[in-house]
């Protein structure tokens, strides 16, 4: 039998799969907020959620299979005014970052990668 399961781990290692952990806790409305608050550097306390949608993302070949999508309505500046609009933001799990968002940012020197996350707040790579 264990010489099976050292078979069965060596093809998983083979083929490239890889399986992540599940998700410790749901993405609440109060750490979305938190973490589109870090993302739009406003702070505004007037964002609502209206729901939370689950799902997966692929990009290219690489797919995430925690992802949740989270659709707002608040404040955005749009000529000169703040008007109230819905906004839908995408969050992935990992055990490194908890809920997270990132982006890739074009930066005066070059790219920088920035992360919103659950546990590690707002983190920059350049």
């Amino acid at each position: 039998m264990h010489s099976f399961l050292s078979l069965l781990g060596a093809a998983v290692l083979a083929t490239g799969t890889c399986l992540a952990a599940e998700p410790s806790h749901e993405l609440t409305p109060q750490t979305a907020v938190k973490l589109i608050n870090l993302m739009i550097e406003d702070r505004e306390q007037a964002i609502e959620v209206g729901m939370i949608v689950e799902g997966k993302s692929q990009q290219g070949p690489f797919l995430a299979e925690h992802v949740r999508r989270v659709v707002t309505v608040h404040p955005v500046m749009e000529d000169g005014k703040r008007v109230r609009r819905m906004q839908c933001y995408d969050f992935q799990w990992s055990e490194a970052y908890g809920w997270y968002a990132w982006e890739k940012r074009v930066e005066r020197g070059g790219d920088a990668i920035w992360i919103w996350s659950e546990l590690k707040g707002e983190v920059v790579v350049r």
